[in-house]
């Protein structure tokens, strides 16, 4: 039977959390942290880091260069002062302790049953090839999804929240936009993104953050363990 609807994950943030190991590399550097000061500091971060991206897929700043402004950024928001060298001890132990990361409960369950129902799946991820595989591999992704259907953002050439990158996909899998979903966990780079290329969004919001627009075209997912019906 022709597989005929496709589903296409986000990895960072959507697969598993990014906050725990952010958790273990910031702690050092903030007094008396409680979670949802970290959680709050996490976000504005994953705030910059949107908005840096495009300065960074045009050329004008280099990814380390992202990785560190994305901090001293967020950090300055609550009156914390990082130097460079601050920032760059603190992306280097994210990135080690990234080496540790599990995905998110029902993240398995969920892909082997779109699967079953002749589904599908892929992903669709932005960042530096080798970094976004790496982690890949530490999740165990590719003992269900193939890497032939795996895009890299710095593979492609193109980057979310390009649209374009999601009619590339729809070219070299031969899937139409109005048969595919995209489960992300950010408005700006999945949801309005994906929307605009004719794809259904489906927003992973765990976090409970509120939508950044009026937009509303998009359905929500809230945990893996119940979220096949979204894809019915």
């Amino acid at each position: 039977m022709e597989k005929k609807k496709a589903v296409f994950f986000d990895l960072d943030d959507t697969l598993y959390d990014q906050l725990l190991p952010f958790k273990k590399a910031v702690v050092p550097y903030l007094e008396q942290p409680d979670n949802g000061f970290i959680e709050k500091l996490f976000k504005t971060v994953r705030y910059y880091s949107d908005l840096l991206w495009m300065e960074h897929t045009k050329g004008r700043l280099a990814l380390h260069q992202l990785r560190i402004q994305r901090l001293i950024k967020a950090f300055l928001e609550y009156g914390i002062i990082l130097t460079d060298n601050d920032a760059t001890d603190i992306q280097n132990t994210y990135l080690q302790n990234q080496k540790l990361i599990e995905p998110f409960d029902g993240v398995y369950p969920l892909i082997e049953t779109l699967q079953e129902q002749n589904f599908f799946v892929g992903m669709i991820t932005n960042g530096p090839v080798e970094h976004q595989v790496n982690k890949i591999k530490q999740l165990g992704l590719l003992n269900v999804i193939p890497m032939k259907y795996i895009f890299v953002s710095d593979a492609v050439g193109i980057a979310k929240p390009d649209k374009n990158i999601f009619l590339h996909v729809n070219k070299v899998t031969g899937k139409i936009p109005s048969n595919c979903y995209y489960v992300g966990d950010s408005w700006t780079n999945d949801v309005i993104p994906a929307s605009e290329a004719g794809w259904t969004s489906i927003w992973y919001n765990y976090r409970n953050r509120n939508p950044l627009s009026k937009f509303t075209d998009y359905r929500e997912l809230k945990s893996y363990t119940n979220g096949m019906n979204l894809f019915l």
